[in-house]
């Protein structure tokens, strides 16, 4: 699947530098928009972000220090009906089964990558979805 908009929110700018060479690798083209504080990203998810007609990818760190990862998913999911067009990718240091179980119970989450991010565990996560 190809993307028009990547989003970015990890709270290590120097993550962020390297995961925007992978994804714009991954998909070139693509609007990249980054966040290092999650909770700018739900504030410019709820000004804009969320009309959105074509799908976009959100690659979340799931461990952040202002807001987990799950929390921002719980805050999208409790102030927007719809998450149709937002497709997540779960993106952590740690391979804890735990992380996984919890993604899986959110509707957006499309898959879970351990870090360090590369184009070919974007492409084996989403050729799966």
């Amino acid at each position: 699947m190809s993307y028009k908009k990547i989003i970015l929110v990890d709270d290590n700018p120097t993550t962020i530098f390297y995961n925007q060479d992978v994804v714009s690798d991954f998909c070139p083209g693509a609007e990249i928009m980054a966040f290092e504080n999650p909770i700018e990203f739900i504030a410019a998810y709820g000004e804009s972000l969320h009309k959105e007609e074509e799908a976009m990818l959100l690659l979340l760190d799931i461990n952040m220090p202002l807001k987990l990862g799950y929390e921002v998913l719980e805050e999208l999911e409790e102030t927007h009906d719809n998450l149709d067009n937002l497709h997540v990718l779960m993106v952590t240091s740690s391979n804890l089964r735990n992380d996984v179980e919890k993604s899986s119970r959110f509707l957006c989450v499309v898959g879970y990558i351990e870090k360090p991010l590369t184009v070919a565990k974007i492409n084996k996560v989403l050729n799966g979805f």
